[in-house]
């Protein structure tokens, strides 16, 4: 499913944050924005998301809209947050679980556990997790059911050499299954290391970096 992102703008707090930002992005593409901080990189994923609304403009995934939480192509999208956090009495479990039923799909099987590294804090709560520890729960449950879309927000902070490696291996298979992903980063290697097209988020639009 290809991305199509046009004319998207927000204002944030009386500054406008994104300025017609426009982007294509093929099935199996993966695409890595740069920017300074505060430069809208992370209220771009959050609109993309379904989490904060758009002023104007238009973003789809095979023609269907995934603009707010009630989108036709909705349940095609997994989001990784920066923070990688959800409510501290939850477990990784129960978050899985949450997600699974909102999307009605199967929870994930040991096989992704195992590979993910999640048992040995599986059923602990969020709020006594190492940031790497919250990342990589939120990305299981990401990546629940059929998406073909995966947004990310500095997926390798707080991850350790093998974290990357592992999350490097992850994001080529999933390209070469066909999903498209959209990574905010500040790391260039990861960029490099799953093949990502690099664009810069600067004065509200996109452009080649």
């Amino acid at each position: 499913m290809t991305l199509s992102i046009v004319e998207l703008k927000k204002r944030l707090g009386g500054r406008l944050v994104l300025d017609g930002v426009d982007l294509v992005a093929d099935p199996g593409e993966a695409v890595a924005l740069f920017g300074d901080n505060g430069a809208g990189k992370s209220t771009l994923l959050r609109i993309l998301a379904g989490v904060l609304d758009a002023d104007r403009g238009r973003a789809t995934l095979g023609g269907a809209s995934i603009l707010g939480s009630a989108a036709a192509a909705r349940g095609h999208v997994g989001y990784v947050p920066e923070a990688a956090d959800a409510p501290a009495h939850l477990s990784p479990r129960e978050l899985a679980a949450l997600v699974a039923a909102l999307k009605r799909v199967p929870a994930p099987d040991e096989a992704r556990l195992e590979r993910l590294g999640l048992h040995a804090y599986w059923d602990r709560p969020f709020g006594g997790l190492s940031l790497g520890q919250r990342r990589r729960s939120c990305l299981c449950a990401a990546l629940l059911g059929d998406v073909r879309l995966l947004l990310l927000d500095e997926p390798t902070n707080g991850l350790d050499a093998a974290g990357v490696r592992e999350l490097t291996a992850l994001m080529k298979e999933r390209r070469e299954a066909g999903t498209t992903i959209l990574v905010a980063t500040h790391d260039p290697a990861f960029a490099e290391a799953i093949g990502a097209t690099r664009v810069r988020l600067s004065a509200g639009k996109l452009r080649a970096d």
